[in-house]
């Protein structure tokens, strides 16, 4: 059987064929575009990469070298010091190396965008404060700015190596704090500065939290001698002699077991000393230190005095003979004061007849140290009538002494309690029968009153044997050196 096939047929299977064809062109093209777009983003990410490991190595050299050197800060996982962190060492063979030195070129930071040039701004700042009357450490710690609970921490760190209570007038307390951006100070440091050879400090670390250190530096020591004729006092004539106000009040003591300076001392009357001075690192005085021989001249006669360390550790004062020029007891326990009456009969000032006076009066402002005549205990301390605030110490050798009219009481003066010679016992006033702020001192001997400016105590250590050989080559060397000093302050002045 014959088939009929139409024209229009053989035209619609043609065009198929052709619409096929076309479609399998067009998809080998993808295929080798797909492959071509392949193959060129292998170079196109690796070149990227390379980019971009080369632009964070210049970034983090910006980064580093934007930290200011006064800072002391230190990039996380350096352990170099900041001056190394202020110029970084590029290391050869570093795909960054190119970079870096760009990055040290003017102009090549507009490459980064606002984020990528935000400097870290870290620095130290000083706060100086000066305590004043009053002042408290805690006071002044919250008064800069430190909460309450951080100042009290580093009060407590603090009191391991100092008393923060003893704080004084006059110190200087410098703080330390580190400023960032954005952000309030951060407490690092306290320095307390306790003298010219001694300061205490405060800081943060990071392994240990707060930790108190001491520093202590050393001061040259130098050997000179003073000397003076008085004219009014012995005081004015120390004043004018540039002798240094530590080294009069060692004198006294050391005097005023035989001399009373407000009867004794008279125009005309002399005195050499010969002691040690502080000096700063730069040669600057310090303070006087200790008296190392004095001689005074007063009445007629020669009073020399050593300063001499036995071979059992104690220090003392002694004359040329090897006796200790201190006595059981003073003969005026305070310092600076004005006999205003003297043992004997007088006209009491308030009763108005004449009685015996049975021990000296000293004026004095109130608030001036009584100390104690002579190593003893307190037999008594507390009110007791006319005599106003009143202390008996019983001393060797069957000595009371006897305080009255005090404004108060020494700390831990109390029936019972041990005093050592110069210790402070009391404060003058003018409690009790008294015309005004004063020191009434009596010595009983035996139960028996005596006068204090005239008795005639033992000393309280005399030299023997060995020990008192020893001391005398020690004399005679201390001798020699005074002479040769003496002559070297002649000439000085004398050129």
């Amino acid at each position: 059987m014959d088939y009929y096939i139409p024209s229009y047929g053989k035209s619609r299977i043609r065009y198929k064929r052709r619409r096929n064809r076309k479609y399998l062109f067009l998809a080998a093209a993808c295929v080798v575009l797909a492959l071509t777009f392949v193959f060129s983003g292998f170079d196109f990410i690796e070149t990227r990469k390379h980019e971009q490991s080369g632009q964070e190595n210049f970034k983090g050299l910006t980064i580093e070298q934007s930290i200011p050197e006064a800072s002391g800060l230190q990039t996380a996982g350096d352990s170099s010091s900041s001056a190394d962190t202020a110029s970084p060492e590029i290391v050869p063979g570093n795909t960054g190396d190119a970079l870096a030195q760009e990055a040290q070129a003017p102009g090549t930071g507009d490459i980064l965008d606002a984020g990528d040039q935000k400097e870290v701004r870290a620095k130290l700042s000083e706060k100086n404060i000066r305590v004043s009357s009053g002042d408290t450490l805690m006071g002044l710690l919250n008064g800069e700015g430190l909460p309450r609970t951080q100042a009290h921490e580093i009060i407590e760190e603090l009191s391991e190596v100092y008393n923060p209570r003893r704080i004084r007038q006059g110190q200087e307390i410098t703080l330390v704090f580190r400023e960032e951006d954005d952000q309030e100070p951060i407490f690092e440091a306290m320095n307390l500065k306790l003298d010219v050879d001694r300061d205490v400090r405060v800081e943060k670390c990071p392994e240990n939290g707060l930790v108190a250190t001491e520093e202590k530096r050393e001061l040259d020591t130098r050997t000179v001698v003073a000397q003076a004729e008085i004219t009014s006092s012995l005081y004015n004539a120390a004043v004018a002699s540039d002798m240094p106000l530590r080294v009069l009040m060692q004198m006294i003591r050391a005097y005023s077991f035989d001399v009373d300076f407000q009867r004794d001392i008279r125009p005309g009357d002399s005195f050499e000393v010969m002691f040690k001075e502080k000096l700063d690192q730069d040669g600057n005085f310090v303070r006087g230190g200790s008296v190392l021989y004095a001689t005074l001249k007063t009445r007629g006669r020669d009073l020399p005095i050593y300063r001499y360390e036995t071979t059992d550790g104690e220090v003392d004062f002694f004359n040329p003979d090897g006796e200790s020029v201190r006595k059981t007891l003073m003969v005026t326990p305070i310092d600076g004061a004005r006999l205003t009456s003297g043992y004997g009969k007088r006209r009491h000032p308030i009763l108005g007849y004449s009685r015996m006076h049975q021990g000296l009066d000293f004026a004095a402002p109130t608030g001036t140290p009584i100390m104690a005549a002579g190593d003893g205990v307190v037999e008594y301390a507390g009110r007791k009538g006319n005599y106003g605030n009143y202390i008996r110490i019983r001393h060797p050798n069957e000595y009371h002494t006897v305080y009255a009219h005090l404004s108060r009481f020494g700390s831990g003066v109390r029936r019972g309690a041990r005093v050592e010679q110069g210790q402070t016992i009391g404060y003058v006033g003018s409690t009790g029968m008294s015309t005004g702020p004063h020191l009434h001192y009596e010595v009983h001997h035996r139960g028996s009153h005596v006068n204090p400016s005239t008795v005639d105590t033992p000393p309280g250590r005399t030299l023997e044997g060995e020990e008192l050989q020893r001391f005398k080559a020690a004399r005679e060397d201390l001798e020699t050196l005074f002479a040769s000093l003496k002559d070297e302050d002649t000439m000085a002045r004398l050129d």
